[in-house]
């Protein structure tokens, strides 16, 4: 006899407890009168009054006894059976998006990675315990750890795999964990374990279910529009593993309206294709004709909304102006306005308050309230450059004259260039790890200076123009790709719960002016909402070049099912013919020992009855 709970054998102290109200309980003798009347003066006075007496073996105390042995043995699990031993079967599934792929019969090799799982199962029997892993990024467990097979059946039946190409190094890193000693590690893939990154997998059976299948899918895709005339464009490039021409038919369509249609000869490999767009259409989809992966045949993408930057230019004439317009007319996205996101001017006015939102840039003497005592001079260089700040990226200011530089004093000016005593351009007032600043100084003589000549000015110009753009509210991109990291600038503070929504899923984000988070998959359009107000709306798709080519696809097995003792479990309390035998005399003697002790009605003991 085996115990699964030994500290319910506590509960046989009941049986002493029976014993003792026995010995100690108060006993009236049975006294014959002829009248009830008669017994009104004699003082009723028990026998044994709180003294032990001898024990009374009764029908009673027995039946209480074994009532109360019975049911202390239910309480400590009592039974005869052992522990049952069961087989123990970890899987691991890849998850990826080729997995998907059909054959000319119409079966995908996730149909078949099932099939042979549920064998698998079959062969272990209903008593094995399977834990199911999906591999990923961030691998799941799918059903378990150590479920039973019918709650793995169903997880099967609803499994999709839909993730981009990853190594399955982390998730058999938890299958084996999740086995421990006592599972067996089972992967279920449609490539050789090399191709997933394990050149040397042990400890385990790989199964590989693919097989070739020719395709055509979009492993990139871009939209743009032009800003004077309205009209869009949607870039595609196509990769096809057919190994020869192949024809598909590709749709645009918004709002479930189709907008064009058109006939292709994709050739095999890498190929290009740009479609037209009308003025005005904002989500559109861009699908092909079915084939082998449907994953990689469509794709969403939101219009991008530009995000032009107004400039204001408060230079006085002369060559520097007339330079800072010039770099301007080569630059896209940028506008002039009286009042915009970006003002250069005098530098002598930076230490005054600026409008709100605006940036600016001074070039000439700095504010006196930053000037350090010395004279102006003129540097050639070499120059001090901080490379690591985005207005920096991709000048040199090789054979530039950095001319009518005054020294500045310590403290308001974070300096970019700079050489022996002096910061020769700097920002202030810093905000943000980009090292962007909403006055920087040029400490230079624009009438003097050669830098308006050099390729470093148009370059410079542009490198401000593009960090200011990047301030401005909006994501970075309109369309990306799942995995992707998403930045989002708000531009100002949430008054409501900031959250996203994309394929059914909906996500709350922190409540903060820059959000960031991954481009969630399988993808489409992806709405960022303050509340019930929606601000932008992006494109996630699944674009991997890898796994649109099918890469590598194998049938076969490798290594095999470690021999493992199995999981020890217990089964339930019902499963063992003990526990029915304890119930069955627990019930039976409490039910004779009510019998024994219930009035016996309509019948009056023989010496309560008058005597005449």
């Amino acid at each position: 006899m085996t115990f699964a709970a030994p500290l319910g054998l506590l509960a046989l102290v009941a049986i002493p407890a029976i014993v003792a109200i026995h010995l100690f309980r108060r006993r009236f003798p049975v006294r014959p009168v002829a009248g009830l009347f008669l017994w009104q003066v004699p003082r009723a006075r028990p026998e044994g009054g709180g003294r032990i007496t001898r024990l009374p073996v009764t029908r009673s105390l027995l039946l209480e006894c074994l009532a109360a042995l019975a049911l202390a043995l239910l309480c400590a699990g009592a039974r005869v059976s052992p522990a049952a031993i069961s087989r123990h079967l970890v899987v691991l599934l890849d998850d990826a998006a080729s997995m998907g792929a059909v054959n000319a019969a119409g079966e995908s090799a996730r149909d078949r990675a099932v099939g042979r799982v549920l064998a698998e199962i079959d062969r272990l029997g209903s008593g094995a315990r399977v834990t199911i892993v999906r591999s990923g990024d961030r691998p799941s467990i799918l059903v378990g750890p150590a479920a039973r097979t019918i709650e793995a059946r169903t997880a099967l039946a609803a499994w999709t795999p839909v993730s981009p190409h990853h190594s399955l190094a982390l998730g058999l890193r938890l299958a084996r964990e999740l086995a421990g000693q006592t599972g067996e590690v089972m992967v279920v893939s449609n490539v050789a374990p090399d191709v997933r990154g394990e050149a040397s997998f042990t400890g385990g059976l790989w199964v590989a279910v693919g097989e070739p299948a020719a395709n055509v899918g979009v492993i990139s895709a871009d939209r743009a529009r032009d800003p004077d005339t309205g009209r869009g464009t949607v870039s595609l490039t196509l990769l096809s593993n057919a190994g020869q021409p192949v024809r598909r038919q590709v749709s645009v369509s918004a709002a479930g309206t189709v907008l064009l249609t058109r006939d292709l000869d994709v050739p095999s490999g890498s190929s290009s294709l740009t479609l037209p767009l009308p003025e005005g259409v904002a989500t559109v989809r861009v699908a092909l004709s079915d084939d082998a992966l449907a994953r990689d045949n469509a794709v969403v993408l939101a219009e991008p909304e530009p995000q032009t930057v107004a400039v204001e230019d408060h230079l006085p004439e002369g060559r520097g102006r007339t330079a800072l317009e010039k770099a301007f007319d080569a630059l896209s996205g940028v506008t002039r306005a009286a009042s915009g996101h970006l003002a250069f001017g005098d530098a002598a006015a930076l230490d005054r308050p600026g409008a709100p939102g605006v940036w600016r840039v001074g070039f000439g003497r700095p504010p006196a309230s930053w000037i350090g005592a010395g004279e102006a001079r003129d540097f050639l260089g070499p120059f001090v450059m901080e490379k690591r700040h985005p207005m920096l990226l991709g000048v040199t200011l090789q054979g530039v004259v950095w001319a009518g530089a005054l020294p500045t004093l310590p403290g308001p000016l974070h300096p970019l260039v700079s050489t022996a005593d002096r910061v020769l351009a700097g920002a202030a007032s810093m905000s943000g790890p980009a090292g962007s600043g909403t006055s920087i100084l040029f400490n230079l003589d624009l009438d003097r200076t050669n830098l308006v000549r050099s390729p470093d000015w148009p370059i410079l110009i542009s490198n401000l123009v593009e960090l200011r753009r990047q301030g401005l509210p909006g994501p970075e991109r309109w369309n990306y790709r799942s995995g992707e990291w998403v930045r989002v600038r708000l531009g100002h503070d949430p008054t409501a719960p900031l959250h996203y929504r994309c394929g059914g899923a909906d996500h709350a984000l922190p409540a903060m002016r820059q959000v960031e988070f991954i481009a969630p998959s399988p993808g489409g359009l992806l709405q960022i909402l303050e509340g019930d107000r929606v601000l932008f709306e992006i494109g996630v798709n699944f674009l991997d070049e890898i796994e649109s080519s099918l890469h590598q696809p194998f049938t076969g097995d490798t290594g095999r099912l470690a021999d493992a003792p199995g999981l020890r479990a217990e089964s339930g309390a019902s499963s063992d013919p003990l526990f029915w035998i304890l119930l069955a005399v627990a019930a039976a003697a409490l039910l004779t020992n009510w019998g024994l002790l219930a009035p016996h009605r309509g019948t009056r003991p023989a010496s309560w009855r008058p005597r005449g």
